[in-house]
């Protein structure tokens, strides 16, 4: 493969830039250092700043060949190594690279990996136009590894028991990978968009919408989708389940959140709702958006639609619980994708793992990746 090797990547919090020497107290400080994050790695805790120091010179030689991807994470502004990213393992035959990564206890919890990581892939896909596929694996005790991987865009493949030895000793090991089939363009989203929504924008309410006022397209891989993401234990009786009451009663319900949804309800829909001591708290549809053909791969996309929580039930929730209910059961039903359509709520659904991948308003689309 044409290797580029290791250049300085900027994202919009960090800069991944080529070690020197003098990163070997920083390196150690924060992570080499630290059993608390060496505990699920390969190599051992280094046992001191002098250790680190000859690792890296050692490093810093390689960077010559031109054949090493190895980067020290740091904050814009703050020329200080926080993290390590770096290709560790090349497979020529099959067009791959293995991605594994270490960040600073004191960093933890900021997004700061997920955003490394997701930009190291867009490198080495934009800069090697052969590499095929990029993987990254984890032992299955180390779930927030395994979060990074999914908020960086790769998919879920399978686990390996006993396959991989750490400081912990044999485990079982948790494989993603990303394609480069799996790149989506922009072009390609607008394009899934009108095929799942033919006419939308000449729709008199949708061109009446204000220029400034912005919604959003989210989309989750089901294959990556955990329902212990998001676990709620509520003081009433809270019940969840398809709706089989009146529909009168379940349209009074629509018609208390958002009134000119209720034409959109029939009695032949799939509807879901939560309920507190029998009565409708949260509502939504389970739509099939159908199959669609995405960079070669067929999609089977479905979501919650037309989702809405009663006024006297919100901030307890009821309607997100009910959301990742309807997530689990298009999961059980093999569909590929869950797709929530035109939502203001983006942090909110992203508590489920949904991503944002298209913005619009009243004109069209607004700056189509997020």
């Amino acid at each position: 493969m044409n290797q580029i090797g290791t250049k300085t990547i900027e994202t919009e919090r960090l800069i991944l830039r080529r070690y020197v020497a003098a990163d070997a107290e920083d390196m150690y400080r924060n992570w080499a250092g630290d059993p608390e994050v060496t505990k699920f790695l390969s190599w051992p805790t280094h046992p001191n700043a002098e250790f680190t120091k000859s690792l890296l010179e050692k490093w810093v030689t390689y960077y010559d060949e031109g054949r090493t991807y190895n980067w020290g994470i740091t904050l814009k502004g703050e020329d200080h190594v926080i993290g390590n990213i770096a290709v560790v393992e090349r497979e020529e035959r099959t067009r791959s690279y293995e991605i594994g990564y270490a960040l600073g206890k004191a960093f933890w919890g900021r997004g700061i990996m997920p955003e490394a990581l997701k930009a190291v892939i867009a490198y080495l896909f934009e800069g090697e136009k052969d590499l095929n596929r990029i993987i990254a694996t984890h032992d299955v005790r180390n779930k927030k590894s395994g979060r990074v991987m999914q908020k960086a865009g790769m998919h879920f493949d399978g686990v390996l028991r006993a396959s991989k030895k750490n400081n912990l000793g044999m485990h079982d090991t948790a494989y993603y990978s990303v394609l480069r089939s799996d790149l989506v363009t922009e072009k390609q989203c607008e394009e899934l968009f009108l095929e799942m929504h033919p006419g939308f924008f000449e729709r008199e309410y949708i061109r009446k919408i204000p220029v400034g006022e912005e919604a959003s397209e989210m989309i989750l891989r089901l294959q990556e989708f955990e329902e212990s993401t998001y676990e709620k234990t509520f003081p009433e009786e809270v019940t969840f389940g398809y709706y089989e009451g009146s529909f009168e009663e379940l349209l009074d319900a629509v018609r208390k959140v958002i009134p000119h949804w209720v034409p959109l309800f029939s009695e032949q829909a799939r509807t879901y709702c939560g309920f507190v001591n029998g009565k409708i708290a949260s509502f939504c549809m389970i739509e099939d958006f159908g199959e669609h053909v995405v960079n070669g791969e067929k999609w089977k996309i479905g979501g919650p639609g037309c989702v809405g929580t009663v006024p006297e039930y919100r901030q307890r929730g009821i309607g997100l619980t009910m959301v990742r209910n309807v997530t689990k059961i298009l999961k059980d039903e093999f569909y590929d994708y869950g797709y929530i359509h035109y939502t203001y709520e983006t942090n909110w659904y992203a508590k489920l793992g949904y991503q944002a991948f298209l913005r619009w308003n009243g004109k069209g689309f607004v700056n189509p990746r997020l």
